[in-house]
């Protein structure tokens, strides 16, 4: 990745998201992998403003991450399949969940389905 961006202190391994790597992950092909491993603290460091930008690219970041737009620095659409990776993986998929059933709310095809069964 050509970058004017720090290398992270440490290796970024996000071992509490992805207990067998990053690169096993099957999120990231193997380039990804490396390079968030490479400048994923640094990334994690300037989003969370633990550390501050030293050059422009590192602004550039900071600003397209906190934009809704779409960024053109791949440095900031990595971050963001990161984070998006993230988010995908805490979330529950239980077999006997349904929303409907916690919902007090009564929906069109409820009232549909209701009618029809009465008409019969």
């Amino acid at each position: 990745m050509e970058t004017s961006i720090r290398v992270g202190v440490t290796p970024f391994y996000a071992e509490s998201e992805f207990p067998f790597g990053l690169a096993r992950s099957s999120y990231f092909n193997k380039r990804e992998s490396l390079e968030l491993t490479t400048y994923g603290t640094t990334f994690q460091n300037l989003q969370l403003g633990l550390l501050t930008p030293i050059n422009a690219e590192e602004q550039q970041f900071i600003m397209d991450l906190n934009s809704p737009e779409t960024s053109e620095l791949y440095s900031v659409k990595l971050w963001q399949k990161y984070l998006n990776a993230t988010q995908k993986s805490k979330v529950f998929h239980g077999f006997n969940f349904s929303e409907r059933l916690h919902s007090n709310e009564v929906t069109e095809a409820d009232i549909n389905a209701t009618e029809a069964s009465l008409s019969m």
